[in-house]
């Protein structure tokens, strides 16, 4: 695609929209710390490093944290999908790798680790492994297995008995086989790992091998199953239960098993634990317990939750200076510093503005564009931002139907994409705390997703219009079987107002393009909305109405997870790929987007895979089954209280991260 912009001016009137959008966050924050009306804001003193003088640290304290929700989605970090679930929990739980501000991972808990060989393996190298077991049901083809024992999973099947037929059994390989396999060397991946000796979970159980290993089993049959098992095949303690060395496997040569395998890890009385109870609600003795620097102490349902800081955190025990990486400050502390985290639910955005300015919270997240400029201008408040792994994009349904059916032609939705005003959409609807986006991943993600560097990506090409691109799109449409205009339904969540004020920016750039007569609806919120997405009968509607969604997405630092979530097939009905079933896109674009991840060449040489990727793009942004609108800045504002504070690309660790990483020589502290 060309990135030759209009030379038109603008057919958005900026005053006009401005008096509209975010008018919450105005009325929200209208009290001392006043308006900037159509004021620009220079944002840049938030993007710069909050640093912190060490023999300046004061030490507890008590912190209140907003999130943005009403409440717990799940205590169970095994069950939950929710990303604010991470936010507290990421504080209760620590990993085997941890992640700084460039999104790059070090070692943790883990001494040692490393992906330390590949093979070339597919479902059929493990044929000889595998067992027949009849699938309990069928739904249009895909089994639906019933095993015996509780923490037993199919991992894989065998290609050539599907798609599956009532009351025939199917080859397959379970958990139960895997060791077998593995021991024999038919694996994808080896990854071998040792843990720091001497780190304790919070009831004072030292953390082992087994419980790397047995942390597996409360994965089965929760709402994450798929996402943790879709590469998993083994685990194994190499030197006892009691020892520390393990070996994580994986069943393809996944260039990701590293990041992708390790689990959240629990002490062993919650091995048993089945998915979804680990919730202290249902039962006071399910209390999550982890080997992170705070405990859970104490929670009012839809009010509040109180951390505090552990007595026994690793890494005082182990010492700093025996991470191999570290390399800061002698004096640095050996944990962080506030003694209470009180997390406050406030799922409304201007109530969340509200508590900050009324002195309710100390730091809060997600606010009103227009509310962040007044905090940002104010000098009693510290806006901190950073570009981030969240995105918003548009997935077009490609069926080809009777009637519409128009975004099965690829230049209507090049065309589509062409006109979105994405620099207008940051300006207007975020106030400049967003990026436009310019190619299909973020630039926090970009360490392994390309060889060059992200300023000079974004020239190329083949990247995204950031500003519509009429005589673009005109061209692309006389390519193009269909008679104009086109007639397009944007639909979105009803419960985002700045999602549906993006939209209304890029309905009205379609329509005045003259080349579209688009509409937007907003069926639903967004859970009720995206559950009627997950069905074959909203993939066929929304291509009979060229109705395309657009949602929001966190990213991981795996650069794969932006393009496999929203575009494999094999994803198609999870989150969040709508539309986009088996055989829709072509088979050799599925295997480029695969082969950038699985292969034994990328598995094993980073270098291999981000050539892999520099190739993939172009053919990505091409194929235009999703086009993405706009990366977000991950901001947090908190009052000249709390000192140090940096926001982190991933929402989900924002608390964690603030509170205590050596990587960044990051770390909080309440000087009051």
């Amino acid at each position: 695609m060309s990135r030759q912009l209009s030379s038109r001016e603008s057919i958005i009137n900026r005053r006009r929209v401005l008096q509209g959008i975010a008018a919450a966050g105005v009325a929200g924050v209208a009290g001392c710390l006043g308006g900037n009306g159509d004021e620009e804001v220079d944002i840049d003193a938030a993007l710069e490093r909050n640093e912190v003088d060490v023999d300046e640290i004061v030490e507890g304290g008590r912190l209140e944290f907003a999130i943005p929700r009403s409440s717990i989605s799940d205590y169970d970090q095994a069950q939950s999908t929710q990303a604010e679930d991470s936010v507290v929990f990421e504080a209760v739980y620590d990993g085997l790798l941890t992640t700084n501000s460039d999104a790059e991972s070090y070692l943790w808990m883990a001494e040692e680790y490393e992906a330390d060989e590949a093979n070339d393996v597919s479902a059929t190298d493990y044929e000889e492994y595998m067992i027949e077991v009849e699938p309990a049901e069928v739904e249009d083809g895909i089994p639906i297995f019933d095993l015996d024992d509780d923490t037993n999973l199919v991992l894989i099947q065998h290609p050539d008995d599907l798609p599956a037929e009532d009351g025939e059994s199917i080859r397959v390989i379970t958990r139960d086989e895997a060791a077998d396999a593995v021991a024999d060397g038919v694996f994808g991946v080896r990854v071998e790992g040792r843990l720091h000796e001497g780190i304790e979970f919070h009831n004072g159980e030292e953390l082992t091998a087994e419980n790397v290993v047995r942390s597996y089993d409360r994965y089965v049959g929760s709402d994450n199953q798929g996402q943790m098992f879709d590469s998993f095949l083994h685990a194994e303690a190499t030197d006892g239960d009691d020892g520390y060395e393990f070996e994580l496997y994986a069943q393809d040569p996944d260039a990701a098993a590293f990041i992708e395998l390790p689990p959240m890890i629990y002490p062993s009385e919650h091995f048993d634990v089945p998915a979804g109870e680990l919730d202290p609600r249902d039962d006071e003795d399910m209390v999550p317990i982890g080997t992170g620097p705070y405990e859970v102490a104490e929670f009012d349902e839809s009010q509040q939750l109180l951390l505090e800081r552990t007595d026994n955190y690793w890494v005082e025990e182990v010492g700093l200076e025996n991470i191999p990486w570290y390399d800061g400050p002698a004096d640095f502390p050996e944990g962080p510093v506030i003694d209470e985290i009180n997390i406050r639910f406030v799922d409304d955005s201007t109530g969340r503005s509200n508590a900050l300015e009324d002195g309710d919270v100390d730091i809060a997240y997600e606010l009103p564009s227009e509310a962040r400029n007044n905090f940002h201008t104010s000098d009693d408040y510290v806006v901190s931002a950073t570009e981030a792994l969240g995105f918003k994009f548009m997935q077009f349904p490609m069926d080809d139907t009777d009637t519409g059916g128009a975004f099965a032609e690829r230049e209507v939705r090049q065309a589509v994409s062409a006109l979105i005003p994405r620099q207008q959409i940051v300006d207007l609807v975020e106030q400049g705390w967003g990026d436009p986006a310019q190619v299909p991943f973020p630039s926090p993600a970009a360490d392994l997703g390309t060889a060059q560097e992200y300023d000079e990506i974004v020239e190329e090409d083949w990247a995204y219009n950031v500003e519509p691109d009429v005589e673009e799109a005109e061209a692309l449409l006389e390519e193009a079987s269909i008679e104009t205009p086109v007639e397009v339904v944007i639909e979105t969540n009803s419960d985002d107002d700045e999602r549906v004020d993006k939209m209304e920016l890029v309905v009205d750039e379609l329509n005045d393009s003259g080349l579209f007569e688009a509409e937007l609806e907003t069926p639903a919120e967004l859970g009720d909305w995206t559950s009627e997405l997950y069905t074959d009968e909203a993939r066929t509607d929304n291509a009979e109405r060229n109705a395309p969604a657009v949602i929001g997405l966190a990213g991981t630092p795996d650069t794969h997870g932006f393009i496999e979530a929203i575009t494999d097939p094999d994803n198609y009905n999870g989150c969040c790929n709508f539309f986009l079933a088996e055989g829709v896109l072509p088979d050799e674009f599925v295997d480029q987007l695969r082969g950038c991840r699985f292969g034994v060449d990328v598995a094993e040489d980073q270098d291999a895979r981000r050539a892999a990727y520099d190739e993939f793009w172009p053919e990505y942004a091409d194929m235009c089954a999703n086009t993405i609108v706009d990366y977000s800045l991950n901001t947090g504002t908190t009052n000249t209280d709390v000192v140090g504070f940096n926001v982190h690309p991933q929402t989900q660790i924002i608390l964690s991260y603030a509170l205590y990483n050596p990587a960044d020589e990051q770390i909080i502290y309440l000087d009051r």
